[in-house]
């Protein structure tokens, strides 16, 4: 067809693809002094192969208005059950405190860094990609802009006066806005990393409509469901939406139910989470409840992947810095979240000391950590080593919240499977299984390999174990954590094995991160005579010496 025929079909086409459709005009408008040849020529045919930006699945408007009912956590959770990648817009916080709830359908601008050939090709004025993108909101839609930077401005006052103008429903960003003022009083809702009194072309330029775009390490596609509240702003995929609001729609219901209890009754929430099955069972304080208010248990879908996962509960694999280097990342019914991950740590670094029971005498399990964490102990191991080591752990997540529950002697992924399951929040194994390590390390689960020599606690940094435990003893003991701690900063050592109470203040003035008490903690004559009392006397004494460093 003519040039005149082919310009007139543009302005029949939606969004990027008339925006191609355009550029490849211009592209082909200018003189080129030779043709692509191979192996070029086939890599610029093959790029302009591309799926589809939306998904097939549209959300109603009475399924967009029912998301909007719902919390950003409970929206959270319900993606998180499903198994699916993150969806919070990370950074990007309200721009006024207190600001009315945003949800609407996502209509996608992708910005890209500018130079001289990309500022000449962009079309301009009224044909400029973002305005493209304001024209197609219709009083429901929710405008999500990709920046190049955190910092970047993403526009002002004249051109966020057309959204107000269209009735848009809320602008999110990964990069910054300017004129504060006015825009609060245009009222829609703004999320952004920040405020900038600077200009943007300089530094990017909008670049494309209504194409999948990442946000804030958060894939978006047109037409998903943005929502966003005071805690921030998430996206909900279009392709399981109604999925995702019977799931969280559930879970808000309970929620509900479990504080209207616990403010008539005050207690600890232990009482009622983690659910511990995949469906609420009707005997338990949780299903007894929920029965009392009229509702049937067993309709209720469990709220958390495995019991004990609550302490997760959040954006699955949420996009962050490396676990540990080269640690790639995958999305299982196991991953924990980068916040649950980061408390993990920072309650290892709080407390520092560890209490590790390994026993072989049936039925001590439980009274004896119970006798530990009466003497103030905060962390407790259960080695599979000891009867009844994984009933303890389920009964530890949900009787002892304040306390932060693992499980040792993990050899295999199944064992660190089971362990969670149970609900354990930290693996260790006493030697390096790199099999373990790297499961962990995808599913931002702290774990702590034992290591007895430098190389080795490299080799399991390396691999994303975030914590090296120093196993068996050395010699030197303080002395060689000291030295090893100062040529190797990055590693976060843990000596289980040879750590007395007497030393204990020393090991953590050289350099230890925490420390692991395994027989300095429970005596094996303590817990054959069943002892309790005196095992809580020896965890106070640990806790005055560990807090004497």
């Amino acid at each position: 067809c003519g040039d005149d025929t082919a310009r007139d079909a543009v302005h029949t086409m939606s969004g990027s693809l008339r925006t191609l459709a355009r550029r490849a005009f211009a592209a082909g408008a200018r003189p080129v002094k030779a043709l692509p040849t191979a192996p070029y020529a086939p890599i610029a045919i093959r790029a302009m192969a591309t799926g589809p930006a939306a998904s097939a699945v549209k959300i109603s408007d009475e399924l967009l208005e029912k998301l909007g009912t719902l919390t950003t956590q409970a929206l959270i959770d319900g993606l998180w059950v499903m198994g699916w990648p993150t969806s919070h817009i990370l950074g990007a916080r309200p721009l006024t405190e207190g600001q009315k709830k945003m949800v609407g359908r996502a209509i996608t601008i992708q910005f890209a860094a500018t130079r001289p050939d990309i500022a000449a090709d962009k079309p301009g004025g009224t044909e400029s990609p973002e305005y493209e993108a304001f024209e197609l909101v219709n009083g429901k839609e929710v405008v999500v802009m990709a920046s190049v930077g955190p910092l970047e401005s993403v526009g002002g006052d004249i051109k966020f006066l057309r959204l107000h103008q269209k009735g848009v429903r809320g602008l999110v960003t990964d990069g910054s806005v300017r004129d504060v003022g006015v825009l609060r009083d245009y009222g829609f809702p703004v999320f952004s990393i920040s405020t900038t009194p600077r200009q943007g072309p300089h530094v990017h330029q909008p670049w494309s409509c209504n194409t999948v775009i990442n946000c804030g390490g958060v894939v978006v596609r047109p037409g998903d469901a943005i929502v966003g509240d005071d805690d921030g702003a998430v996206v909900v995929p279009a392709a399981v939406a109604q999925e995702v609001f019977d799931i969280a729609h559930s879970r808000e219901i309970v929620e509900d139910i479990v504080k209207e209890e616990l403010t008539k009754n005050p207690g600890p929430p232990g009482k009622f989470y983690p659910f511990m099955s995949g469906k609420i069972k009707p005997e338990s304080p949780l299903g007894a409840l929920l029965t009392s208010k009229g509702h049937d248990p067993k309709k209720f879908a469990h709220t958390a992947a495995r019991p004990g996962a609550r302490h997760g509960t959040g954006v699955p694999g949420a996009s962050r810095a490396r676990v540990g280097p080269g640690a790639p990342r995958s999305i299982s019914s196991y991953t924990q979240t980068g916040a649950s991950y980061d408390e993990v740590l920072h309650l290892f670094a709080k407390y520092k000391a560890c209490a590790v029971l390994r026993t072989p005498i049936v039925g001590a399990c439980t009274p004896a950590m119970d006798a530990a964490i009466a003497g103030g102990f905060k962390l407790a191991e259960f080695t599979l080593t000891t009867p009844g080591c994984l009933d303890s752990v389920a009964e530890f997540a949900s009787k002892h919240p304040d306390v932060l529950t693992g499980v040792g002697t993990v050899m295999s992924v199944d064992d660190a499977k089971r362990a969670m399951d149970a609900g354990a929040r930290f693996i260790v194994s006493p030697v390096i299984v790199p099999e373990v390590v790297k499961w962990c390390a995808e599913n931002m689960i702290v774990c702590a390999p034992g290591c007895a020599t430098p190389t080795e606690m490299i080799h399991a940094w390396k691999l994303g174990a975030p914590i090296q435990k120093l196993f068996p003893g050395v010699m030197g003991g303080p002395n060689w954590v000291k030295a090893v701690s100062a040529a190797l900063p990055m590693l976060r050592i843990n000596p289980t094995s040879g750590v007395e109470i007497d030393t204990a203040a020393d090991y953590l003035r050289a350099g230890a991160s925490s420390l692991g008490f395994v027989a300095p903690a429970f005596p094996p004559d303590m817990v054959a005579a069943k002892d309790w009392d005196g095992i809580s006397a020896i965890a106070a004494k640990i806790q005055a010496a560990v807090k004497s460093a």
